[in-house]
């Protein structure tokens, strides 16, 4: 976007002309420009130019300002609009331990826009956070896009986020989580279980190919809760389950996660067979009988529909979509991949068989795919300690878990004494 030359740029706060335009890059408050690269003298020389209402004495002072000037420098020479935003929350900063204090990314923030050197540029929808863009008369725009390298940083295990599970839109739910007795609870609750199977995660080494190289990682897990208020207020934390926090689990296009290696072992996936579905049907929810069948998404006439729609449908319902909307719900029509499975296909006829085949499924409650996760989350992380005390490494990717192949059994013992403690019936089990 290209601003008018004759804008007095300290002053006005510039609106988005269509919703087309980007909503900027974030400013991570860990990224450094290192010294000795090729961009480190350029900034350094932006930087000293920098009029600061009070200037730092410290050398540290002065270090983390200009640490939080080259996340933002970097940020909007990302940018294809120029434009940044960053977390200038304090209570998140307490949350989340930036390595990039709140003072310096506020001050250096704070001091660009007197300068002139970035305006207010709107709202960023997704979490209310302002953005900026840098002005074109702003030396800023002047820098060629660079790399930045990140400083140390351990952000919470525990986080409790608002929203759905749409983890890119939910941002952190700061105002709970800096409620001293929900600090409280997480510490003496939350935070120590992760601790806990991080701890034992970090005994075993993992060998992945997230872009088809190898790479040796450490795997560390982070939990998300979502808050859904009760009528009376009351946090109410589901959804729960566990993220990678330090590394990146391969896809499995071009078998990419079939060469994962735990401890220099080829692995394996054992899955649960329609997660989800099982679980609803516990006594604890909707309380009925599955059919004793290999596959529950072809049981009976559901066998006459395109299984992958079939599972996508169920999925959908559990988590929300009624059976009893007229039509394909729009996230189905926004999906490339899904969008090919309902072509020609009516909604009708996948409404029809499903109702008749799983009736439960017409009385599905608000948000209950959000407690079925934090129950399928509860035993995930329960199998996963019973085969770490057994010093038998493993990855979780939902309702899965990633082991040696010569552990196969183990795993499957594992799923089996987690359902056990709930409970619930066991499982039934893909190998593959």
């Amino acid at each position: 976007m290209i601003l008018s030359r004759n804008i007095n740029y300290r002053k006005i706060l510039v609106k988005p002309k269509s919703s087309q335009e980007t909503s900027g890059t974030f400013a991570v408050p860990r990224y450094y420009i290192p010294e000795g690269s090729q961009h480190y003298d350029e900034a350094q020389k932006l930087f000293t130019k920098i009029k600061w209402k009070k200037p730092p004495q410290r050398a540290d002072a002065k270090l983390n300002r200009f640490y939080a000037f080259s996340s933002l420098l970097w940020a909007v020479t990302k940018d294809e609009n120029w434009v940044v935003h960053t977390d200038l929350n304090k209570s998140s900063y307490a949350i989340r331990e930036w390595p990039i204090n709140y003072d310096a990314m506020s001050q250096t923030l704070n001091a660009l826009k007197e300068m002139g050197w970035l305006v207010g540029y709107g709202v960023r929808t997704r979490n209310r956070q302002l953005r900026y863009i840098a002005p074109i008369k702003s030396p800023m725009r002047k820098m060629t896009p660079f790399k930045v390298s990140q400083l140390t940083w351990y952000p919470p295990v525990v986080e409790i986020r608002l929203g759905k599970t749409d983890l890119e839109t939910a941002p952190l739910n700061v105002e709970l989580m800096s409620k001293p007795a929900q600090r409280k609870w997480n510490a003496e609750h939350l935070i120590p279980r992760m601790e806990e199977l991080n701890d034992k995660l970090a005994n075993h080494s993992f060998t992945l190919f997230p872009f088809g190289e190898r790479e040796d990682v450490e795997v560390q897990y982070r939990r998300i809760y979502t808050n859904l208020p009760q009528e009376d207020g009351k946090p109410w934390l589901s959804h729960g389950r566990i993220y990678p926090q330090t590394f990146t689990l391969p896809q499995k296009i071009n078998g990419w996660r079939k060469k994962t290696l735990i401890n220099d072992k080829p692995t394996v996936e054992v899955d649960i067979h329609a997660s989800g579905l099982r679980l609803f049907a516990e006594d604890f929810y909707a309380g009925f009988n599955l059919p004793d069948t290999e596959d529950l998404y072809t049981y009976g006439k559901l066998s006459d529909l395109k299984r992958d729609l079939t599972k996508k449908v169920i999925q959908a319902v559990i988590n929300g979509i009624s059976l009893k909307r007229t039509g394909w719900p729009p996230s189905f029509k926004e999906d490339k991949k899904t969008l090919q499975l309902i072509y020609r296909e009516k909604w009708s006829d996948y409404v029809k068989v499903i109702s008749e085949t799983y009736p439960a499924l017409l009385e599905v409650y608000k948000d209950q795919g959000m407690d079925l996760m934090l129950t399928e989350s509860a035993i995930i992380i329960r199998a996963m300690n019973y085969l770490l005390d057994k010093d038998i490494g493993c990855l979780s990717i939902h309702d899965c878990l990633i082991v040696p192949k010569e552990n196969v059994e183990d795993a499957k013992d594992a799923f089996y004494k987690a359902y056990d403690h709930k409970g619930f019936k066991r499982p039934k089990l893909s190998i593959g």
